[in-house]
């Protein structure tokens, strides 16, 4: 019998234009500390080289299983320190607890904050300037 493997982890693709970051997160089974360890320095990073540039997050939840207690944790930590750093956060997922966390977020952040189920409304939404 094959044993079956439960793959996690943070995908993280950045991309620029002008004076535009451009940051998309994908998150996939249930994370860990480490998965975050590794994760926050990298995007610590990219908002500290893109001081005045817009940010905008787009956050990919569909394959996402929860946290290890730690990692929830780490997310909390992660959410309130870049609270004020993007200038719209668009989330893809599919559970109505993703959607209600979201509608709560968007009053603590001083961006915008929008939930979806598609990927492509989610693009067109965060590309209308």
């Amino acid at each position: 019998m094959a044993k079956i493997i439960k793959e996690h982890g943070i995908g993280i693709a950045m991309k620029r234009n002008k004076k535009r970051l451009f940051i998309e997160i994908t998150m996939l089974g249930k994370l860990t500390h480490e998965d975050y360890r590794i994760f926050v320095p990298m995007i610590d990073k990219a908002l500290k080289e893109t001081k005045g540039s817009a940010v905008d997050l787009l956050v990919d939840m569909r394959d996402f299983k929860g946290w290890e207690f730690v990692a929830a944790w780490d997310d909390f930590k992660f959410g309130v320190k870049h609270r004020n750093a993007f200038d719209k956060m668009a989330i893809i997922g599919n559970k109505k607890w993703e959607e209600a966390s979201i509608a709560m977020m968007s009053h603590l952040m001083e961006g915008k904050a929008k939930y979806f189920n598609k990927r492509e409304k989610a693009l067109s939404w965060l590309l209308k300037n």
